[in-house]
């Protein structure tokens, strides 16, 4: 330290911080010249939103709510007790000084890391994951500085949030246990689940001075196999209903598919003409007249023919012999 930084240090200070990114949870007061020292009769702004804490020692000391103060024993009892102010000059005192946003902190990220599961009554045992964001505050600052600066030795904003998106995690397995709503309900269920979350949330986080504000969950999903499974099942229940309109859908279906093939769409007339074969045959089998002129062997040889040429998926075969043997 030069000579010049020297004879700074012994004046007055006024002491600030503006967190112009508003990310910051907790900024520490440093000088440029790395002399912390605070000196009676500094002056301390502490803007809304904020406080002002004082650390001596690791002791947590003496925490100021918004305003301007001089720094003296009248505001600083518990401070001046650990270090009693000199009554000579402008002496300093050896203590941390903390800046702590006590503003409501938003769209912070949460998110499944591993499937959650669940016993359901339509799919028996399914995998689900989920993601959405979440909205705090610190409500109790000094509550806050003892069990994450202190116990947990958690000092980074980053690092707190992590923290508190793992609660968020636990809380939605914990809500999604409890309910007994089916998973392709569970849709209507998102404002009921994240209520239950909050509050088992705010029970937890009121040991570490934090309130969560606001719980969004903005997607639960299945794995890819069991959506793809849920798809084909209701191509199946559209083909049952509306045979005609299930064959065009498929038809458009398959020109799209063809024309990003090499050859474009020069295979596809013989795919169309199977297909139309496949509705009128389809349609023959749904007409009472012909099915009672046909035997039920003839009819399933048709649908196997149906299957081996690739027109007919198992799962449609399936079930069309179930529905013609009367199973």
């Amino acid at each position: 330290m030069g000579f010049i930084d020297i004879v700074k240090d012994q004046f007055l200070d006024v002491i600030e911080y503006e967190d112009d990114s508003n990310k910051l949870l907790v900024a520490k007061f440093r000088r440029e010249s790395g002399n912390n020292e605070l000196k009676q009769g500094s002056k301390v702004i502490v803007r809304e939103s904020q406080c002002a804490v004082f650390l001596k020692g690791g002791q947590l000391a003496d925490i100021l709510p918004p305003g301007t103060y001089s720094l003296k024993t009248e505001n600083m009892p518990v401070l001046s007790t650990l270090q009693a102010f000199p009554y000579l000059f402008v002496s300093p005192v050896i203590a941390d000084l903390y800046f702590v946003s006590t503003r409501q902190f938003v769209d912070n990220p949460w998110a499944t890391k591993n499937p959650v599961m669940k016993r359901d009554s339509t799919l028996n045992m399914v995998r689900i994951r989920a993601f959405g964001k979440f909205a705090f505050r610190i409500v109790d600052v000094a509550v806050f500085m003892r069990e994450i600066f202190g116990t947990k030795g958690i000092v980074m904003t980053y690092d707190i949030v992590a923290y508190l998106s793992s609660m968020v995690t636990e809380a939605f397995t914990t809500a999604l246990g409890e309910t007994a709503a089916p998973v392709l309900e569970l849709a209507a269920e998102y404002g009921k689940l994240s209520g239950a979350m909050q509050e088992k949330l705010n029970v937890q986080a009121g040991m570490i001075g934090i309130r969560f504000s606001d719980i969004i969950i903005e997607n639960i999903s299945l794995p890819a196999e069991v959506e793809k499974l849920l798809d084909e099942q209701s191509g199946i229940g559209m083909a049952r209903q509306d045979m005609d309109a299930f064959m065009q859908y498929q038809a458009a279906r398959a020109m799209r598919d063809a024309s990003k093939q090499e050859g474009g769409l020069a295979g596809l007339g013989a795919g169309l003409a199977l297909g139309n074969t496949m509705v009128q045959n389809m349609q023959n089998i749904s007409t009472t007249d012909e099915t009672a002129s046909k035997g039920k062997a003839e009819q399933l040889r048709e649908l196997k023919a149906l299957l081996d040429e690739g027109i007919l998926t198992k799962e449609e075969f399936d079930s069309e012999k179930q529905r013609i043997l009367g199973i």
